[in-house]
């Protein structure tokens, strides 16, 4: 039955393309719509490790990353002084919006230095991980931030009439889309104070137990200390949820996409395949008239249904990378040729989403043809 479906697609080449064209475009949104979706949770899922094993300690109801925080620097001290502090691994940190462009901005990150490893962590870095002995002007930027700067190690650049110089540049972390760490510009507390003019403030506290303290005693310690209804103190549990409640509407809504397109491209198939199942009334009345029975018509129409679209899904499994490449680019995040893989979940998710859409399309098309009577069939004009 394959090679009779095969053949009949062959003989109407111009429609059968057309189909498989509307199922490799209907592949290669959902593989990029998830890709998409993947590295969103890939990057929050970064952004929530920046701070395993601490404590973050901000402004109630702010959320991560504590962009709307604002503590006052003698309270964040208090806090960093406490017994449950270790101090050489824990740092007050402020945040300050530093435009790149017109349009977008980056974030601008004081900390202590000597402490840049309390947002750092284990990230490999290009020329030096440290501001200690540094000029007040140096910095060290996150893999996206020194692209939209176009700078790296040794160089300048100016924003607002203050020069920042590069001493450092992080490795990227996010696989598509950025994190935190990625579009961070990293320099000294009082120099991103005064920049900010946000003197004698800190936008948050991040904490790192001291040696024999467990996570969950210095979260208890410092929120019945420091915490009362003016500040709270969360773990990376609690960072994540935050960061995953933010990008829920954008999940909707590319889920919704996701759903639309497979409809679409069920009803494109399954209008097609009827058409092709009206054209060939007399051809499956005289199969009828010479006995074939009804079970081998229906897998006839529904093979072919089968066929167009795994050979649609194949062809946009193998262009979904060059298009997310492409995304990436226009989007300004990364250089064309950028290598990317292809999660299995994808895989797998296209993979049921191409049988799905072969297998529904086939049904109608396939139960119609199935009862087509051979005599009513043979009088088809």
């Amino acid at each position: 039955m394959f090679d009779i479906a095969f053949k009949d697609l062959t003989s109407k080449k111009s429609r059968t393309i057309m189909v498989i064209i509307g199922v490799m475009t209907c592949v290669l949104l959902i593989g990029v719509i998830s890709f998409i979706t993947y590295e969103i949770t890939d990057a929050i899922q970064v952004d929530a490790n920046s701070i395993a094993g601490k404590l973050v300690f901000e402004t109630n109801g702010t959320g991560y990353p504590p962009s709307g925080s604002n503590i006052p620097e003698n309270v964040s001290n208090q806090v960093l002084a406490d017994s449950v502090v270790n101090p050489d691994k824990s740092s007050a940190i402020i945040l300050a919006a530093l435009p790149h462009n017109s349009t977008t901005t980056t974030f601008l990150m004081g900390l202590n230095p000597g402490s840049e490893q309390a947002f750092i962590n284990s990230t490999q870095v290009t020329g030096t991980d440290s501001l200690v002995g540094q000029s007040n002007n140096s910095v060290i930027l996150g893999y996206q931030a020194a692209k939209d700067y176009n700078v790296t190690v040794g160089d300048t650049f100016t924003v607002k009439n203050e020069q920042f110089k590069v001493v450092g540049v992080l490795a990227k972390q996010g696989i598509g889309t950025t994190s935190l760490q990625d579009e961070s510009v990293i320099a000294a507390l009082p120099f991103v104070q005064n920049f900010a003019q946000r003197p004698d403030l800190v936008t948050a506290d991040i904490i790192t137990p001291n040696n024999g303290v467990s996570l969950g005693n210095a979260q208890n310690t410092l929120q019945n200390n420091y915490g009362n209804n003016t500040y709270v103190v969360y773990t990376q549990k609690d960072a994540l949820q935050s960061l995953s409640s933010t990008e829920s509407g954008t999940f909707i809504f590319l889920d919704m996409i996701i759903a639309m397109v497979i409809i679409v491209s069920a009803i494109l198939i399954m209008v097609v395949m009827m058409m092709s199942v009206k054209e060939k009334t007399r051809e499956i009345g005289t199969m009828r008239a010479l006995g074939t029975s009804r079970r081998r018509i229906l897998l006839l129409i529904f093979y072919e249904s089968l066929i167009i679209s795994v050979l649609g899904g194949i062809i946009g499994i193998i262009l979904i990378i060059p298009l997310y490449d492409l995304f990436i680019y226009l989007a300004g995040g990364g250089a064309l040729g950028y290598i990317y893989s292809i999660p299995l979940s994808i895989l797998l998710e296209v993979a049921i989403v191409v049988l799905f859409i072969g297998s529904f399309s086939g049904l109608i098309p396939a139960y119609q043809a199935m009862r087509i009577s051979p005599i009513e069939a043979l009088r088809y004009e």
